[in-house]
């Protein structure tokens, strides 16, 4: 019997340096948890030691899982993988570089438990008095300019499509991932548009966000694929209608 009650999915593309820091904080809070709680690390096509990194930590977490991509796929390919694999109640994704904290996760989970959402996602556009978001100048500037594209051509109620941080109802994951195709950082554009296409509950909140170095992202050339991607995502889904929930079980 399945009594997992959220599983947490980590996309890591050579991830070795970084990963055992947030590893040892991410086992360290779902050990101090009532409920069950499993890990999932998604090695995406790695060509360091990420996956000896994780088969490392096992000994210490008996719910932590990795699953290997043997060619680098992006991003949204490996959190598909992991999201399909998932067996909670509730799926998470985190990213590997620890921007956002596990802590997260309590702070919203009332959400979907309490506040009947399918879907919430962090933002570090939005505020309250216990957040704290730290990147450089020029991101900020990209991600205003970012959001206001989805903006005009997807969705006017997010502000903050790409924080690496978002929580969904297990019953919406596999109706959600099986019509995305996006496998790179487009990805979470084209699963909110299908949220709210199918009439989804989602919602946005603040959440704490630090940089941290080693980012593998190329600020430019990231960002003009995802202008691209969301003209990619308005072609594939405008016009097809995703409105039934009994179609998508």
């Amino acid at each position: 019997m399945n009594n997992i009650f959220i599983s947490i999915v980590v996309p890591a593309f050579n991830e070795a340096k970084r990963l055992p820091v947030f590893l040892d904080k991410l086992i360290s809070y779902c050990a101090s948890q009532n409920k069950r709680y499993e890990i999932i690390i998604v090695d995406d096509g790695s060509t360091d030691s990420t996956l000896e990194v994780v088969e490392d930590f096992k000994d210490r977490f008996q719910d932590l899982y990795a699953v290997k991509i043997r060619k680098n796929r992006g991003k949204g390919y490996a959190i598909k993988r992991g999201f399909l694999k998932a067996q909670g109640d509730i799926c998470v994704f985190l990213d590997a570089d620890g921007s956002v904290t596990p802590d997260e996760i309590d702070k919203n989970l009332h959400y979907i438990t309490e506040g009947g959402y399918d879907v919430f996602i962090g933002s570090r556009v939005l505020k309250n008095k216990e957040q704290v978001f730290e990147a450089k100048w020029y991101r900020k500037l990209m991600g205003r300019i970012f959001n206001l594209c989805i903006k005009i051509f997807l969705f006017k109620n997010i502000k903050d499509t790409q924080c690496g941080f978002k929580m969904f109802r297990s019953e919406v994951v596999r109706p959600l991932f099986k019509r995305v195709y996006l496998r790179g950082f487009g990805f979470d554009m084209e699963v909110l548009y299908l949220a709210f296409k199918m009439g989804y509950r989602v919602k946005e909140g603040a959440v704490s966000w630090h940089h941290v170095d080693g980012s593998k992202i190329n600020v430019i050339s990231t960002s003009l694929s995802m202008f691209f991607n969301i003209l990619q995502i308005k072609n594939r889904h405008y016009l097809k209608d995703y409105r039934s929930r009994e179609e998508n079980k």
